[in-house]
């Protein structure tokens, strides 16, 4: 029988879930191993009832909140009560609510009279977990089984000792072993503050009480978020936008539409007007469709509402199997956060034309981003460099938009270059904003943010993307505000004052002294230009 809650401590409670979650973010960033985690902070924690739903998310990638519950129900499914005090689940099996396979999920339960009560989850990227790309991930990946190890929700811990057997198969198999097991244990010691967080509520305010205030805070959300959405117009909105391609040079763009409603306080998102899936890494599993879909609402909803199962019981996406955004197994899908993006942006489209009062113009969807392999001449090991760029935030109405941003459902951080010359044999030989790249308007776009690698091993390979590479798929002015500038990746090779321009997705080798270059796209401006000016288009002669 759960206690009764007054709003006091229903209010106190809410708040303590969240910093638990928060508390549990910077123990994870503190111990990790790996920069794309410590610095970049491509990782989230979140705390989880005793069936699975989520209460509280730390909020560091958006793309990742929403999702972990649907990993975690594969964990209830698999294992049901044989979960013990002491036990942790690892997964990252994309058709078992995951989002790729580097994005490593770990949770383990918290216990409380013999049942459990309560879950604390961290996922994270994690540098490489083996597969035919180094970093694992690639556009051009064509089945799952070529992405690295596949998690199907195991016991990594049991009964607090390590299984011996998983911890050897990951470090066989991964290109860094000692990132990736340094990182595991990272999220290990975020669960078990989450956990032992929760023991503390406990002690203060008796498990009863708690446990009501669970109920209460996805209660309340839900109510909130149902409130919201049954005071916007009742009209179907629609929209729709395209990546370049399906992962590979020459293939034909691929559409992205949205068709929304609200339908008795639910909001309906169909996708089903969407390409079919593809024969490369560019498919996006389901639970990765609900997360590009929850941030747009979330973001049209505002603070009031946090995102939690309170706010996604409000919210129904339909993907039909075998499109893009439900791919049927073993579909490839590394690449997926490229998709994940321009969902995001063509929701927000739809939703302000549903709301023209909170309209934005399209931030970029670019994502550049690498992953490359070299073995240091400095210590005679070998390396994974990761790196993710920024590019143009979209204008608001009589606000700029924002410069080298990671926008929508990302916001990574870029990797500083201290650290990228310090660990790696790269030299960061410019990084910065590209001057007229943001679309023109009465309020402008943001800017794109260009850098550029050189080599300093002898050698290296490895995998790059660049998304909105074409002036036709940049992102959108909005109220008579001019596009931003595409994105683009080129390399120079070393003794050559000519710089080479690079399919948009690739795979590429390079030797000492070449400088792989990317740009990030710039942001939509809003409303009408004084001149009528358009945003710069950077060309590979500006690289020499």
């Amino acid at each position: 029988m759960m206690a009764e809650l007054d709003p006091v401590t229903q209010e106190i409670l809410a708040s303590a879930f969240h910093h638990i979650a928060e508390e549990m973010a910077v123990v994870e960033y503190r111990s990790s191993y790996s920069p794309i985690i410590r610095e970049m902070l491509d990782f989230n924690c979140g705390l989880f009832t005793g069936d699975g739903r989520m209460v509280a998310n730390s909020e560091q990638i958006p793309a990742q909140l929403g999702l972990m519950q649907f990993a975690l129900e594969s964990v209830l499914e698999k294992w049901g009560t044989d979960v013990a005090p002491g036990d942790a689940f690892l997964t990252n099996h994309p058709y078992m609510g995951g989002t790729h396979t580097p994005d490593l999920q770990v949770f383990t339960p918290l216990h409380h009279e013999g049942a459990v009560v309560a879950w604390a989850g961290s996922i994270a990227h994690h540098i490489d977990i083996g597969g035919r790309f180094p970093g694992t991930e690639s556009a051009q990946c064509t089945e799952l089984f070529q992405e690295g190890l596949i998690f199907p929700a195991l016991k990594l811990v049991e009964a607090d000792r390590r299984v011996r057997a998983l911890y050897d198969l990951i470090a066989a198999n991964v290109r860094d072993p000692a990132s990736t097991l340094g990182d595991l244990d990272a999220q290990l010691a975020a669960c078990k503050r989450g956990t032992a967080r929760v023991v503390e509520l406990f002690e203060a305010h008796g498990a009863a009480t708690v446990l009501a205030g669970m109920e209460s805070l996805l209660e309340t959300t839900a109510r909130r978020a149902e409130a919201a959405l049954r005071s916007w117009p009742a009209r179907a909105v629609e929209a729709e936008g395209f990546l370049d391609d399906a992962g590979f040079e020459g293939t034909p763009p691929m559409r992205v539409s949205v068709r929304a409603q609200v339908e008795d306080g639910v909001l309906v998102v169909d996708l089903s007007g969407s390409s079919e899936q593809v024969d490369s890494g560019m498919n996006v599993p389901i639970s990765s469709a609900h997360a590009g879909t929850f941030f747009a609402v979330r973001a049209f909803l505002g603070p009031d509402v946090p995102q939690n199962a309170g706010l996604t019981s409000r919210v129904r996406v339909i993907a039909p199997e075998g499109s893009f955004f439900n791919p049927r197994f073993p579909a490839a899908l590394s690449a997926r956060h490229l998709a994940v993006q321009r969902l995001t942006d063509v929701l927000v489209e739809a939703l302000g034309d549903l709301l023209p009062e909170r309209t934005v113009a399209a931030s970029h969807v670019s994502f550049p981003a690498l992953v490359f392999q070299a073995v240091d001449p400095r210590s005679g090991r070998l390396t994974l460099l990761a790196d993710i760029l920024g590019g143009g935030g979209g204008a608001r109405r009589g606000i700029p938009g924002d410069d080298g941003i990671d926008p929508y459902c990302s916001n990574c951080a870029i990797l500083p270059a201290e650290i990228a010359e310090l660990e790696y044999p790269w030299r960061i030989e410019r990084t910065e904003l590209v001057e007229g790249s943001g679309g023109p308007g009465a309020a402008r776009g943001g800017l794109g943010l260009r850098r550029d690698y050189r080599l300093l091993a002898d050698a290296s390979d490895g995998m790059y993307y660049v998304e909105q590479t074409t002036a036709e798929f940049a992102a959108r002015g909005r109220e008579g505000g001019g596009a931003g500038s595409p994105g683009g990746v080129w390399v120079r090779r070393a003794g050559s004052e000519r710089a080479e321009t690079l399919p948009g997705k690739g795979y590429i080798h390079l030797r000492r002294g070449d400088v792989l270059s990317l740009l990030g796209a710039g942001g939509g401006g809003f409303g009408p230009s004084a001149d009528g000016a358009g945003a710069r288009e950077l060309t590979p002669r500006e690289e020499s």
